[in-house]
């Protein structure tokens, strides 16, 4: 047995005993938009489209405890490509430093891990611009915005170390019922120019997001 799939035999357990994600157990299923607004062929290939996305927390805590907010999306195969591409972004301080938050006003996620596009490196950040007044982080609150208006974020990227610049508007406008389980998984599901780096942490990634799925029999 691989040491990668040895070391990520915890995530599998974990998920086994929740029958659910061990991060990011519950969270709020919808579909949406990505409108991109950087100039076509600056920076990351992401098209406009339409989307199905994520809204969660890491840990699950109750409304009123800081918690770990994630946001992902799907956006449809993209150059003639057969395969999705995902995009997931946790809150942080920062490009790297995870930051727990106590309410969803003006929240900050960025990708963690850069990504490698034609032979430069790229970051991407979010933040919600949507205008959310309730105190707490209960996911009801997210939920409720979704079904009566919409939740939109400001996507950014930026170059290396280079300062941040738009890249896309993101909204979810409609609540989908169908599932909470969808797999987002960005290490398998990417535009097949781009990757994720580096890549042994992408590979650690990739095993850990499938023991996850095995844990939960979701695949």
């Amino acid at each position: 047995m691989r040491f990668l799939d040895i070391s990520t035999l915890p995530v599998r357990l974990g998920s086994a005993i929740r029958q659910r994600r061990l991060f990011h157990p519950a969270g709020v299923l919808a579909v949406g938009r990505f409108e991109r607004v950087a100039a076509q062929g600056v920076g990351l290939p992401m098209e406009s489209c339409d989307v199905v996305g994520r809204i969660s927390k890491a840990i699950g805590m109750p409304g009123t405890v800081p918690d770990l907010v994630g946001v992902a999306w799907r956006m449809p195969p993209q150059f003639r490509s057969g395969t999705p591409w995902d995009v997931l972004l946790a809150s942080t301080v920062g490009r790297l430093v995870l930051r727990p938050v106590t309410s969803w006003s003006g929240v900050a996620v960025s990708s963690l891990m850069p990504l490698r596009y034609k032979g430069d490196i790229w970051w991407v950040r979010g933040r919600l611009t949507t205008d959310i007044s309730e105190p707490g982080l209960s996911l009801d609150t997210i939920r409720n915005h979704i079904d009566s208006h919409a939740v939109e974020f400001d996507i950014e990227q930026a170059s290396g170390t280079g300062g941040f610049e738009p890249l896309g508007r993101l909204s979810f406008h409609h609540l989908d019922p169908s599932s909470d389980d969808i797999a987002f998984d960005p290490t398998v599901n990417c535009d097949p120019a781009v990757q994720l780096a580096p890549n042994w942490l992408s590979e650690f990634r990739r095993s850990a997001y499938r023991r996850s799925r095995e844990g939960r029999d979701a695949e």
